[in-house]
């Protein structure tokens, strides 16, 4: 039976986050909190990194609630002040993406504390502070947002992993529990009330019509770009 990855791409928040990190060992390295992304001159977002821990789950919980934890969290951590900064485990070394995400190498060893410099680059996102973002676009339902990012890339490949597209549409993210994909199966009238809970719901693809403005919070999707129904 063939991974997401491996068939027609995979969701960010489906797939990866939440999910636990099992070294080439077997042994336990941790759960997938936030992924980086590296944001490239055009636009493009490609994922650099699990992040994991405290420092990486709870700026998750939004921008209140999240931020009154982190600091909450930073004064608790005072002491030793370089834990403020989430664990990395790079993402070149995930293997497989399953009910678990596999990588290349072993546990021990394996993560590092991201550096001050490298959490300050603009040039680096987290996943999360993309969930939820406001969308502004005329084809689409008011109070629309980013219910997921959609990757492409084989698993066992350096550098081929890649954000292709946005889910966005009204609802919250997490809510659409896999239902949107044909590869996702579940009782049918669970499927039948998600599907019409999410019937305004689409996919974007990324590309000149799509600007996601990190300052201004939102994403800006032109007038006459291409909005695929989800998969059914």
């Amino acid at each position: 039976m063939s991974t997401p990855a491996e068939r027609n791409g995979y969701d960010v928040g489906l797939h990866l986050l939440d999910r636990q990190v099992i070294g080439a060992d077997d042994r336990l390295v941790g759960k997938v909190d936030d992924i980086e992304l590296f944001v490239e001159e055009a636009g493009g977002l490609v994922p650099t990194a699990l992040l994991m821990g405290l420092p990486a789950l709870l700026p998750r919980f939004g921008r209140r609630l999240g931020g009154a934890l982190t600091r909450a969290h930073r004064l608790v951590r005072e002491a030793a002040a370089d834990q403020e900064l989430p664990l990395v485990a790079d993402f070149e070394l995930v293997a497989e993406v399953t009910s678990e995400v596999r990588l290349s190498e072993p546990a021990h060893g394996l993560l590092h504390r991201m550096a001050h410099e490298r959490a300050a680059d603009p040039r680096r996102c987290r996943v999360g502070s993309l969930l939820g973002m406001p969308v502004r676009c005329a084809d689409l339902p008011r109070r629309s947002k980013i219910l997921d990012l959609r990757l492409v890339g084989s698993p066992d490949t350096s550098g081929e992993h890649r954000v292709v597209a946005l889910l966005v549409g009204p609802g919250r993210p997490g809510a659409l529990f896999g239902y949107d994909r044909r590869s996702e199966p579940g009782p049918a009238v669970v499927a039948a009330v998600i599907h019409w809970l999410h019937r305004h719901a689409r996919i974007v693809e990324l590309g000149a019509g799509v600007e996601i403005d990190r300052e201004a919070d939102e994403v800006r999707i032109a007038p006459g770009t291409s909005l695929s129904p989800l998969r059914g």
